[in-house]
C-alpha cells in the first residue's frame, strides 16, 4: 500500500468519525438523557429538556445497580459490613466512604480496585450533579450500604 493510498484512507476514517461525534454532540443530549434514552425513559423523537422525569428513575435505577456491584467486590474481597456504610464520589470520581466508619479503609481499597465501578460511579455522580434541581434530586450522590440488606436507599 502506498502512502498516498494509506494517508487517504486514514484521511477518511478520520472524517467519518468526527462526522459522528459531531453529530453525536450536535444533537445536544447530555449524559443523562442518553442514560434516560437508554433505559426506555426518553424517546429519539423527545427533546432534551424532557428528561428530568424519566431520569430520576433511570438514576434510581443505576444506582440500585452500582449498590449490588459494591456489595458484590465487597464479598469478593472477604468484607462483611458491621455497620451500614454511606458511599460518595470525591472531586476526582473515586469512591470514597462518607463520614467515620471503622471499616472506611478496607471498603475504599477494596472498591477502588474495580475501575469500571468506579468509573461508572462517578459518571452517575456527575449525572445526579447535573440534574440536581430539574428532577428533584440531592446534589451530591450518595448510596448506602447495609450489612446484610441489597435493598436501595438513597
Amino acid at each position: 500500500m502506498t502512502p498516498a493510498v494509506l494517508g487517504s484512507l486514514l484521511g477518511t476514517a478520520a472524517v467519518t468519525a468526527g462526522r459522528g461525534a459531531v453529530a453525536a454532540v450536535g444533537d445536544g443530549l447530555s449524559f443523562i438523557a442518553q442514560l434516560a434514552r437508554a433505559t426506555g425513559g426518553l424517546s429519539a423523537a423527545e427533546p432534551a429538556a424532557a428528561p428530568a422525569a424519566g431520569a430520576k428513575d433511570a438514576i434510581a435505577e443505576q444506582v440500585e445497580s452500582l449498590q449490588a456491584r459494591a456489595l458484590a467486590r465487597l464479598r469478593e474481597a472477604g468484607i462483611e459490613l458491621s455497620a451500614p456504610v454511606e458511599l460518595m464520589a470525591d472531586e476526582f470520581g473515586r469512591i470514597r466512604v462518607a463520614g467515620a466508619h471503622p471499616q472506611a479503609a478496607a471498603i475504599e481499597t477494596a472498591l477502588s480496585s474495580d475501575v469500571l465501578l468506579e468509573r461508572d460511579f462517578a459518571q452517575l455522580a456527575a449525572a445526579q450533579r447535573q440534574l440536581a434541581g430539574a428532577a428533584g434530586l440531592a446534589e451530591e450522590l450518595r448510596v448506602i450500604l447495609e450489612p446484610g440488606s441489597r435493598g436501595l436507599r438513597l
